[in-house]
């Protein structure tokens, strides 16, 4: 009796305890299980060049280790007060003021949780992996982002497009550790906790927290990226739109309040930003428009449909004139720079070192097929059904795209902003092509009237299934495109120089960067183009002259006329500077010296010249391109043929000679 009693207790507790345990239906296992092998894609894609070593990639990375090892060493209030004497010798760099605490403090915190539950890494270890879970992490809300769109279809068909995309690739692989890991996943979390803070589906205090969130995310981002300004121009061009065409409601005045005040809040309290950046003509604009908003809010159900047209006319153009006049008076900062030049393409830049950057340069629109493939006109298809069945989240989606795809049409580093509405529409614009033909396929053979429909219509269940096909096998380049490329070293591992030796890349950086740090005294000054400083700092120890910062534009121009000047004429520069050695890098077959490659300073000394402040027609005849004896006299020139005057001496020269390292002897 007793263990019958035993037995029936048990079951009400099994019972009970399967009643709280989630029911998760086969749809919803089938969602989960493609979701999961989409994030498991993502990942591979991003960390196939492990293969070739387990090296950081490109320079500006190598800044946010260092800056992140400090971190760790020194705690995060140390960061704050940090005046790095290794960088823009001699006058240093105040790292607080100059860069953003969002990646090194994340990977901080990534490192400590890390260590908290029992992982044995390094600070480098989790640098070199932060941007493959930050890709990783960003294609999951792409997922929601899209689910919220179109379905759970859209959703999983947009985080694949993120998983695949070269443009977002490149910026989330392996060792690329920089403020676009964070970016691009603020930037797709803000649109998605924005939209559901609009969701009139969702209760007052859901929305309330939603708003929160996309706040608290948007000013995240700010801590973290330079380009989240963008951000900030897109909600001001959705809430205009939600104005102008009569969507408009309280909802909407209460989630961008919330968005906007959260994220400005906490840029206030970023070095970098502050309130200077609070009056920046976007930030004023958008801060403007939320007080037209709410005079708008006040009067707009008083006034019959003719005055209230008015009055949205009358509010944009209130807002138009009111930056402007905020503008002349000094109170909002002008656009200027790079962000201009984005918006303006015919604004030229006179800078020729901002001209050298090749990620500032303009895209071809060609560039746009080549990058996204099919995944492009999929998006155009999906803007299109977007902008036909209007909501909120389409009318969103539609602006980002569009925007998105002007922006960089004006600077090609911001395809990787264009590959979250590219995915997003694209997804869109796929499910909903395919639905139909989808159904199609799945029908059992139809007789009668409903076959006759279908005959009628002139879509077969075959051509359905050969559509679809089509449709899958067409997007089969773009993801072999994607899987070749991402199996490419880093920049690190084949010393910038992509060219297979053999069954290796070169080794020639990190031999030198090895030699400095060993072998070079503590009070070194080492002298080389701004490329590189980076490296040197961060792998090699030694204090530069200048680095990606960029901070000191004269002092670039000095390192150029030091290159390109004569020796004799170089080396009361390089004493002004206390330099002790000189980094020169210089590409070429290994088989034939003459031979040059594009890949070092041999192709950078235009720059040099121009940015230096010297005559380009004084080292190359315009006419023929020929070069003159000015050029073959050049520092550099005679430092990367092996033929230095006496006072540079030769102290290393890595494997094939790509890098060389000269000590410099003001005596001789």
């Amino acid at each position: 009796m007793a263990k019958t009693t035993d037995q029936g207790r048990f079951g009400a507790l099994t019972g009970t305890l399967g009643s709280l345990t989630p029911r998760i239906t086969r749809k919803t296992a089938l969602e989960l299980a493609v979701l999961g092998m989409v994030v498991v894609l993502a990942v591979l894609f991003r960390a196939l060049r492990v293969r070739w070593g387990a090296y950081m990639d490109a320079f500006d990375p190598l800044f946010q280790l260092r800056v992140t090892e400090y971190v760790v060493e020194n705690g995060y209030a140390s960061w704050f007060t940090w005046h790095d004497t290794m960088s823009w010798y001699p006058w240093g760099r105040n790292i607080a003021t100059s860069s953003y605490p969002g990646v090194p403090f994340t990977g901080a915190f990534v490192y400590f949780l890390a260590r908290a539950i029992g992982l044995d890494v390094t600070v480098y270890q989790v640098c070199l992996y932060f941007p493959v879970l930050m890709g990783a992490l960003t294609c999951i809300v792409a997922y929601f982002l899209g689910r919220d769109l179109g379905g759970s279809s859209t959703g999983l068909v947009a985080a694949f497009f993120m998983a695949i995309s070269e443009a977002f690739i490149g910026r989330t692989s392996l060792g690329f550790y920089d403020t676009e890991n964070l970016g691009i996943f603020g930037m797709t979390a803000i649109a998605l906790f924005f939209l559901r803070s609009l969701d009139s589906d969702r209760s007052f205090n859901e929305r309330l927290i939603y708003g929160i969130i996309s706040g608290l995310t948007l000013g995240y981002t700010f801590a973290s990226w330079g380009a989240t300004r963008y951000v900030v121009g897109l909600l001001v061009l959705f809430i205009l739109a939600v104005l102008i065409t009569g969507r408009f409601e309280r909802r909407h005045l209460v989630s961008y309040a919330l968005t906007l005040g959260f994220g400005l809040a906490i840029a206030l309290f970023v070095p970098k930003l502050g309130t200077n950046y609070i009056t920046s003509t976007e930030n004023i604009a958008a801060i403007l428009l939320g007080v037209l908003l709410t005079v708008y809010e006040f009067v707009r159900h008083k006034l019959e449909e003719r005055q209230t047209v008015l009055l949205i006319g009358g509010l944009v153009l209130a807002l138009i004139l009111g930056v402007f006049v905020l503008e002349a008076l000094g109170v909002a900062s002008p656009i200027s720079g790079k962000f201009l030049r984005v918006i303006n393409p015919t604004q030229s830049s006179d800078n020729p070192l901002s001209q050298s950057v090749a990620e500032h340069k303009r895209s071809v629109w060609t560039s746009f097929f080549g990058t996204f493939g099919l995944v492009f006109p999929l998006a155009v298809l999906g803007a299109y059904f977007s902008v036909n069945n209007l909501d909120d989240r389409r009318l969103f989606g539609a602006i980002f795209f569009i925007t998105a795809v002007y922006f960089t049409g004006s600077m090609t580093r911001l395809s990787l902003i264009l590959s979250i509405p590219v995915s997003l529409m694209a997804a869109f614009g796929l499910t909903e092509l395919l639905t139909p033909f989808v159904a199609l396929t799945k029908r059992k053979k139809d007789t009668g009237r409903r076959r006759r429909k279908i005959v009628w219509r002139g879509i077969s269940k075959e051509l359905s299934f050969v559509f679809v096909l089509f449709i899958l096998v067409a997007i089969m380049p773009t993801i072999w495109s994607t899987a070749k490329n991402s199996n490419r070293p880093t920049s690190m591992a084949s010393s910038s120089v992509p060219a297979l030796f053999g069954d290796r890349y070169p080794q020639d950086w990190l031999q030198a960067l090895n030699w400095m740090k060993d072998n070079l005294a503590d009070d070194a000054v080492v002298v080389s183009w701004w490329d590189y400083g980076y490296w040197i700092e961060a792998i090699g120890e030694q204090t530069t002259l200048a680095d990606g910062a960029t901070t000191n534009r004269s002092q670039i121009g000095y390192i150029g006329r030091i290159m390109m000047l004569n020796q004799t004429e170089s080396l009361p520069l390089l004493e002004a500077y206390d330099a002790t050695h000189i980094v020169v890098f210089n590409t070429f077959n290994p088989n034939d010296r003459e031979n040059q490659w594009p890949f070092g300073d041999n192709v950078k000394w235009s720059w040099m010249v121009q940015i230096g402040g010297l005559e380009l027609g004084d080292y190359v005849d315009m006419t023929n391109g020929e070069l003159t004896a000015r050029f073959e006299e050049s520092t550099l020139n005679r430092l990367m043929n092996l033929t230095p005057d006496p006072g540079f001496e030769l102290a290393f020269a890595s494997e094939f000679t790509y890098v060389l390292v000269y000590e410099i002897n003001y005596d001789a």
